[in-house]
């Protein structure tokens, strides 16, 4: 088979429900040859690769892969799944020379800086400043990094907001998240502010309201709240996330000095865009700053593009 161009790289988006791949020049972080697999027609991240690769006219020199998980020492470890990798294995496995993982975050975090107008749907009034930018991945799981200017363009700093505990605000709160942790102890961010938590939260509402709870996902939720005839329950529930949501990231801004602004990016993110676009959720961002009104500087934004992922591991290996 002949070889890419050393110009051209193998592009990964590798999670617990998909894994897209992609060809992309990483020069100009153009993407070609894109797919997208279900995670669980494949047993193993080289059988993924490998039915891949048998779809290009040419073998690659270079893969990056972003990756729902962690990555420590180039061993890479997917979120909710029992999978394990590291760069050497894909390399022997492979005979590929440079193989790059990073945490997903990391890479669509890298993208930020340089994202156009028409990827952007601006959610709150400031204009942009210079300094920090504050990034959020919305998904199955809840991920955050901040961007900060150097000399030399951007450091990506990454945290562990998931495991960050969420407080309450309310008597009413407080009983959905009673409801939403089955049990004693505290209830950390990632058990609220994803896709699972959306889905926890609609069936505490419907069990309150004396109703069984259908299996709906998040994204069942979302369209029924904002059908032309919503459901109440789903549009309370996602009056609630927003709220909650709004006030996450008002708190990151604060943490971060986000001067740069906040930027929501994933597909639950996007999937919700007409409920982040309320006034309710403007409100409820712009008082978490506290009375000092930092957060009322801040502009927020919806990232619109769904291939960050992609163009951020180009852009590792660029």
């Amino acid at each position: 088979m002949q070889t890419l161009s050393d110009r051209h790289a193998v592009v990964g988006e590798i999670g617990p429900g998909h894994l897209r791949f992609a060809v992309a020049d990483i020069d100009e972080l153009v993407i070609d040859h894109y797919v997208n697999f279900k995670t669980s027609d494949f047993d193993s991240i080289e059988l993924a690769l490998d039915a891949y690769f048998k779809s290009l006219p040419g073998q690659p020199g270079k893969i990056s892969l972003a990756v729902a998980g962690d990555v420590t020492d180039n061993q890479a470890r997917i979120s909710h799944l029992s999978w394990t990798f590291s760069a050497r294995e894909l390399q022997n496995a492979f005979a590929v020379p440079i193989v790059s993982l990073m945490r997903d975050i990391d890479a669509v975090s890298s993208c930020v800086p340089t994202l156009p107008p028409h990827e952007l749907v601006k959610l709150t009034s400031p204009s942009p400043q210079s300094g920090p930018k504050g990034v959020v991945l919305l998904d199955r799981d809840l991920e955050a990094a901040m961007v900060a200017p150097n000399q030399h363009g951007w450091t990506v700093l990454h945290g562990r907001v998931g495991e960050m505990s969420f407080g309450a605000d309310s008597n009413e709160e407080l009983l959905l998240v009673q409801a939403m942790r089955h049990g004693i102890g505290r209830i950390a961010l990632k058990r609220v502010l994803t896709s699972t938590g959306l889905t926890a939260l609609y069936d505490a509402l419907r069990l309150r309201a004396g109703l069984d709870a259908p299996s709906w996902s998040a994204f069942d939720i979302a369209r029924a709240a904002l059908s032309a005839e919503p459901d109440p329950i789903a549009h309370d529930a996602l009056r609630h996330f927003a709220n909650w949501l709004a006030r996450f990231a008002g708190d990151l801004a604060a943490a971060y000095g986000a001067e740069g602004g906040i930027y929501l990016s994933g597909s639950l993110a996007i999937e919700l865009r007409e409920i982040l676009r309320s006034e309710a959720f403007v409100e409820s961002f712009s008082a978490a700053g506290g009375p000092d009104g930092f957060t009322r500087s801040v502009p927020v934004y919806l990232v619109t593009a769904t291939n960050l992922a992609l163009r951020g591991a180009a852009l590792a290996i660029s």
